[in-house]
């Protein structure tokens, strides 16, 4: 039997300040303003079922049946944190750039304008938790040179997702 072959890809939800909210005025005043305005908690109307289906609309609109045919159907959510605005899609070894570019191609989920990085891909989903988990800490480190209760509602929500990541549902290997 052959193993069928997938890709993890974590990527995270940024929200963009617009020109007339009040967000805007202070986004450049400091770098931790800059990531704090940047990385939202995601509303509870955005869940993986929307995100699956925002993400195969864009294939559909962009690559037409044949990209949708390829890659749409092959795509799944295993985890997604609304409080991080993290998650992790599983996808074919073949398909996984369509689905990359769907990502950024995709503008709003929703009602909400969003910007979707694509920020690591592996082989396996414990690599994409591990690098997840790395990339928190970082983010952590860089907002405490600042104080703020803003920062620290985040940085709370980041060392509760390293906590999270035991709740991802494993894939049994196909043999």
């Amino acid at each position: 039997m052959v193993r069928l072959k997938q890709r993890y890809i974590l990527f995270d939800i940024i929200y963009p300040p617009t020109a007339d909210s009040v967000e805007f005025s202070s986004f450049s005043t400091s770098h931790s303003n800059a990531l704090l305005t940047l990385h939202q908690t995601s509303p509870a109307s955005i869940s993986p079922k929307t995100l699956i289906q925002a993400i195969r609309r864009t294939i559909q609109d962009n690559y037409g049946d044949f990209g949708a045919g390829t890659a749409g159907l092959s795509v799944s959510i295993k985890y997604f944190s609304n409080k991080t605005s993290t998650g992790i899609i599983r996808c074919g070894r073949s398909s996984f750039q369509t689905v990359i570019s769907a990502l950024t191609l995709m503008d709003k989920i929703e009602s909400s304008n969003v910007l979707i990085r694509c920020i690591h891909v592996s082989g396996t989903i414990k690599k994409c938790e591990e690098y997840s988990i790395k990339r928190s800490r970082e983010l952590m480190r860089l907002l405490s040179k600042d104080t703020s209760t803003i920062k620290d509602s985040l940085v709370s929500s980041l060392q509760t997702e390293a906590g999270d990541f035991e709740n991802v549902e494993r894939d049994e290997d196909i043999e």
